[in-house]
């Protein structure tokens, strides 16, 4: 490995929320990291407005979830009107069936602020973002890559590292150096953003999901009083055609679609849009990754953007800081974020897709239909909770992982997100390690032979190494206990982030062997 001052084990180029997150998750797993952006400061627009649970419990491993809910506003209730002229349909997000989260609702918190709180998170660590620094090319090579950056003083320099992440955007110069293709479609469906400040007749912690005769229209909170985000589809628009997003435009819209007069006051942003979506055909080229936007793009239906940028972070950091402790771990530890992640994007992209479909038709007999099915579904609590656990990404599953060993009967299954259920010890993602994998023990019954199997086993796996602990027993939480899922689990490896990695039997402290050794290739010391 070269030897000189410029070296690290990260570098990311792109200080949006996916590159501040991966350069949080790389100090927090004890990585040393560079942060580049052309861009001269943070960005002060608001741009992606909603996080989601699953979001909130990647930033509370970071340590920075407490300041991220203190910037925002819950979301308690989304109005869904389904056509012109019919009664709102209230949806009560915080009564959902949300199950095993603390993180039951979804946050309105504009883009700037959630990077102000990721940045500030970075610099309290040591590390700041190198602002007016573009990404020039790169050099790969056996052991690093070397990135030539443009500094804001017009000179240029190369910084080497293990291993460079793309968080810089759609047309991502990162993917398109290491020539990784992107099937990118556009829809010609023109959306306006503007954030607008005035009075509106329904409380501010409510938001509306109107689909006229006239086109879409989504009315959202935001955390400063009497401000509200304005998403409107504009169905007649000429496709590359501007339009005025001003005061007046956005008064219009909203009392032809939602029935009242706002008495527009200020447009703190506004944005036009023509609808594209689409995903790489993969995450890695060597030791260049990709993440975030340059890796996905989608409908802003659903709020689903930052979100899924912010779990690549999650889901990538933890490969890179295992595989720095173990060069020479199997291929299959760093491959495994394409497979996982880029099945996830995939997913993604076809349910926003059918969403916009459903949302944006807004004339004719489909319209009209479509109205009537959305009045019969949004009465459905199955589908009501969909708004919950579904769009909070709970139950985000990397099904056929690489990275999996099953050898136990459980409702749990390899791949999942593990539930944070309410525990004797407090919750249970609270217990699990902040940079380790972390082996749960899972008692049968109260036997004296058997507490002596179980103490063994905890001592043979810290002894060698591991985070191990004993699962002390499911507590009440809002809306009742939650019934362990383990079956007849009685041990269970949870990866750093947070996904169930093993599932085995009869305390067999092997699993762990099995699993480390011969699917990751490393020592169980390192996991």
């Amino acid at each position: 490995m070269l030897a000189n001052t410029t070296h690290s084990d990260v570098i990311i180029v792109g200080a949006g929320p996916t590159g501040l997150a991966a350069a949080n998750e790389a100090r927090r797993h004890g990585l040393s990291v560079r942060i580049f952006d052309r861009k001269p400061n943070r960005s002060t627009v608001s741009k992606a407005l909603v996080v989601h649970a699953r979001t909130l419990e990647a930033f509370e491993a970071m340590g920075v979830a407490e300041q991220i809910i203190a910037a925002g506003v819950h979301f308690e209730t989304l109005r869904v009107i389904p056509g012109t002229g019919a009664a709102a349909l209230p949806v009560d997000l915080m009564n959902l069936d949300w199950g095993d989260t603390r993180y039951g609702y979804w946050l309105s918190l504009p883009q700037y602020e959630t990077e102000r709180c990721l940045e500030e998170h970075l610099n309290a660590q040591g590390t700041e973002v190198a602002w007016g620094c573009g990404f020039a090319g790169l050099t790969t090579h056996d052991d690093h890559v070397a990135v030539h950056i443009d500094l804001c003083d017009g000179d240029q320099r190369t910084y080497t590292a293990r291993w460079l992440v793309g968080c810089d955007g759609g047309r991502s110069p990162v993917r398109q150096a290491v020539e990784i293709p992107f099937d990118r479609q556009e829809t010609n469906q023109t959306f306006v953003i503007a954030d607008a400040l005035g009075e509106a007749p329904i409380p501010e912690n409510h938001g509306t999901s109107c689909m006229s005769d006239e086109g879409a229209l989504f009315f959202v909170p935001m955390p400063e009083p009497g401000r509200w985000r304005v998403i409107a589809h504009v169905p007649d628009a000429v496709a590359g055609e501007r339009i005025d997003i001003d005061i007046p435009f956005v008064e219009a819209l909203i009392r032809s679609r939602l029935g009242f007069d706002f008495g527009t006051q200020d447009l703190s942003w506004t944005s036009q849009f023509t609808l594209k979506q689409g995903v790489a055909r993969r995450y890695r080229a060597g030791r260049v990754f990709i993440a975030g936007d340059a890796a996905h793009l989608h409908s802003p239906v659903g709020g689903q953007g930052l979100n899924t940028g912010v779990q690549d972070s999650f889901a990538l950091l933890w490969r890179l800081a295992l595989a720095k402790r173990v060069p020479t771990a199997a291929p299959m530890l760093l491959d495994s974020y394409d497979g996982e992640r880029r099945k996830v994007a995939a997913s993604m992209v076809r349910n926003t897709t059918r969403a916009t479909r459903l949302v944006t038709l807004h004339e004719g007999l489909l319209g009209k239909v479509r109205s009537l099915v959305a009045q019969r579904a949004l009465q459905l609590k199955r589908v009501q909770n969909q708004l919950g656990r579904g769009v909070g990404m709970l139950d985000v599953t990397y099904t056929d992982t690489p990275l999996g060993l099953t050898e136990a009967r459980s409702k749990l299954t390899v791949g999942a997100r593990m539930p944070d259920l309410a525990s004797v010890d407090g919750s249970l993602h609270l217990q699990l390690s902040a940079r380790r994998h972390t082996v749960l023990l899972i008692p049968r019954d109260s036997s004296a032979e058997h507490a002596a199997e179980l103490t063994s086993a905890l001592a043979e796996l810290r002894g060698r190494g591991v985070e191990a602990q004993v699962w002390r027993g499911a507590q009440a939480r809002r809306g009742g206990k939650i019934p362990p899922p383990f079956g007849d689990a009685n041990i269970v490896v949870v990866r750093p982030d947070r996904v169930v990695a093993a599932l085995g039997q009869a305390l067999d402290v092997s699993l762990v062997d099995r699993y480390a050794e011969h699917l990751l290739g490393v020592p169980v010391s390192a996991l």
